[in-house]
């Protein structure tokens, strides 16, 4: 009987890994992008990474009450940013970017030296529009990946001097991934949170 019991015991312990689970709320910019997008990811290291089934579900372990959007849109088709994490702002960032509304993020996206820095050149505004369906794609993937990678190792949130947050990926997510785009600046301006820089 000990025999057995001991065989049993080796055999359970034998079978068991240690392994990390993230749970995690699925954001509601997946919804914009259509097709299949999986309940459970296992990244290179082993962690699993399981997002709610159900949108409305929330994060067990997040604040009750309603979600707030940073992105009000009005009844007169208008729209409003509202970015007061540097959460919210990569989340903004990646719906003009989808919706190319140029005109929402030159107007409330970009921080006032940026768009001054547009607007002293001779097409301003115009060469604004013109880098940003250039970088559309890149800037996408890249903020994607940051997105997904908030809370973990992969996002690197450090100080870009007064008032700016420089948010990157770790180097070895960029080579892995083949972004071009590997850093974005933002800062605190008019109670809010703006894009400085992408590089």
């Amino acid at each position: 009987m000990r025999v057995a019991l001991l065989f049993i015991l080796i055999a359970v312990t034998a079978g068991c890994e240690t392994y990390t689970v993230e749970y995690r709320k699925r954001p509601e910019y997946y919804a914009n992008w259509g097709g299949e997008v999986p309940d459970r990811v296992v990244r290179e290291d082993g962690t699993v990474v399981l997002y709610n089934a159900d949108p409305d579900e929330g994060d067990p372990g997040g604040p009750v009450g309603p979600r707030r959007s940073p992105w009000i849109e009005k009844e007169d088709g208008s729209i409003e940013i509202d970015a007061r994490t540097p959460e919210e702002m990569l989340a903004v960032m990646l719906q003009c970017l989808q919706s190319k509304r140029w005109d929402v993020m030159w107007d409330q996206v970009l921080a006032e030296q940026t768009r001054l820095a547009y607007d002293s050149q001779a097409e301003g505004r115009d060469a604004f529009k013109i880098e940003m369906e250039r970088k559309r794609v890149n800037m996408a993937r890249t903020l994607n990946r940051m997105i997904a990678g908030l809370g973990t190792h992969e996002v690197i949130m450090d100080s870009a001097g007064p008032n700016a947050l420089r948010i990157r990926l770790w180097p070895q997510t960029v080579r892995e991934a083949k972004l071009k785009i590997k850093e974005i600046i933002l800062v605190e301006e008019n109670f809010g949170i703006r894009l400085a820089a992408v590089k």
